[in-house]
């Protein structure tokens, strides 16, 4: 896949380590962690603008953060369709799970109809605890 016509090494490296990392969120510092430790300074605006872009391109999703955190980031695959569910969000070991069973259409259905609010999926995150970390805080 090549975006506007071209793809530099460095667009290469911070779209494999999306890819690698496409079940979590991660933070322009991570990305820059890692560039840095495969010797392959990529400067933060360079990062900024391309997540940016890909961001436009539907290609990764941008969560914006709470006041003082920072925004984090997650690839997607095009048949996720993020638009259409919410996500949950680990807050032990930041794995995103799809919430993208029928389930969904349900709580959307009564948001919008008792509350009168539209819900706004794609950028969406419900925070708490997955099975393997709830497993590991038992043990």
């Amino acid at each position: 896949m090549t975006e506007h016509g071209y793809r530099t090494n460095s667009r290469t490296r911070i779209m494999e380590f999306l890819q690698m990392n496409k079940d979590r969120t991660v933070t322009v510092s991570d990305i820059e962690e890692h560039l840095s430790r495969e010797n392959s300074g990529v400067n933060k605006t360079t990062i900024y603008r391309y997540l940016d872009r890909l961001e436009a391109d539907g290609n990764v999703i941008k969560y914006t953060a709470e006041k003082g955190e920072k925004a984090a980031y997650q690839y997607v695959d095009r048949e996720h369709k993020c638009d259409e569910h919410l996500h949950l969000k680990c807050t032990e070991c930041g794995a995103i799970i799809h919430l993208d069973c029928g389930f969904m259409d349900e709580i959307a259905h009564h948001i919008e109809v008792e509350h009168g609010f539209k819900l706004q999926c794609r950028n969406s995150i419900i925070y708490g605890v997955c099975a393997r970390c709830q497993k590991l805080q038992k043990e």
